[in-house]
């Protein structure tokens, strides 16, 4: 069973603990995952992700042999997470530390994706992704696949942009596969590239 903060957080005090439960109880003989677990305690008041965290706890102790918990994010995050309850951290049992991909790795995850969806990429669109990839890696929490699969879906809307605003009377199927270099300019990589220029001055 997969969820994340709004799988488990109700509108209304009292409501969140309840549907903690349920979802433990769906999870019996299997695994409740909890993605970006750190998004509970993340609210302004912390009154219902600590209402989560607290009957959470309780249920990995009452079902301690029937449900196995697997709490996911991103390392920093997930330490800020754990230091902010004692029992949530004592009953964690195992730590797995995922490496972010390497700029080749993401480039064989587009290349996976393009053949998926029978797209293909000039040499030149190849080689700016590649740089790009190079580019983020450099990054904290980039968002490893998650970035190159928006990278691919933004490409595959400029190039349909791109297509239907070309002067051409007929555009045949390689065309309509094809990925150039001019459609990885998209605001994914436009995001990144204004997050590395830093304004200098002075303030008082």
């Amino acid at each position: 069973i997969e969820c994340g903060r709004a799988d488990l957080v109700g509108k209304y005090v009292g409501w969140t603990a309840q549907i903690v439960k349920e979802k433990f109880s769906q999870a019996q003989g299997g695994i409740l995952f909890i993605d970006e677990a750190y998004s509970l305690v993340e609210d302004r008041g912390g009154l219902y992700g600590d209402e989560a965290i607290n009957t959470i706890v309780q249920e990995m102790e009452n079902k301690r042999g029937d449900v196995i918990v697997i709490f996911a994010g991103y390392p920093g995050k997930m330490k800020e997470f754990l230091a902010k309850n004692e029992g949530l951290r004592s009953r964690i049992a195992f730590h797995v530390d995922f490496p972010d991909y390497g700029s080749d790795e993401l480039m064989g995850i587009l290349e996976k994706m393009l053949l998926d969806k029978q797209y293909v990429m000039t040499s030149q669109a190849k080689a700016k992704a590649q740089q790009i990839f190079k580019q983020v890696c450099t990054r904290n929490e980039f968002g490893n696949g998650r970035f190159v699969r928006n990278l691919f879906e933004q490409a595959v809307n400029r190039q349909a942009t791109r297509i239907s605003e070309s002067a051409e009377e007929e555009i045949g199927r390689e065309k309509l596969f094809e990925l150039q270099e001019v459609d990885l300019d998209v605001n994914i990589v436009k995001q990144y590239d204004k997050e590395q220029i830093r304004p200098i001055g002075f303030s008082s």
